[in-house]
């Protein structure tokens, strides 16, 4: 179970990593082993409510299964797009 938050938002250097995982996300075509376990590393680094951590994780999974599976490229790019909002909303609060 991952440790709930008081709202508080993310510090300075936990905002531009998630800034930096956002960037990566826009321009990335294929799934890399290493950048997926950085990307949640920064997810994991700012302690984000459970429910928006699942939201967060969920997306970045789908959005790299579709191009591992190498589904078609409005799938992919919908997922990019759905992934890319989720980030937003977190990097909004």
């Amino acid at each position: 179970m991952l440790p709930a938050t008081d709202g508080a938002a993310p510090s300075a250097d936990r905002l531009a990593a998630l800034d930096a995982l956002r960037r990566r996300v826009a321009i990335q075509s294929s799934a890399d082993a290493a950048e997926g376990i950085k990307a949640r590393r920064v997810l994991f680094s700012l302690d984000l409510p459970a429910v928006e951590m699942h939201a967060a994780l969920g997306a970045l999974d789908n959005f790299e299964r579709a191009i591992v599976e190498h589904d078609d490229r409005l799938v992919v790019a919908a997922r990019r797009l759905r992934c890319l909002a989720v980030l937003d909303g977190i990097i909004g609060e």
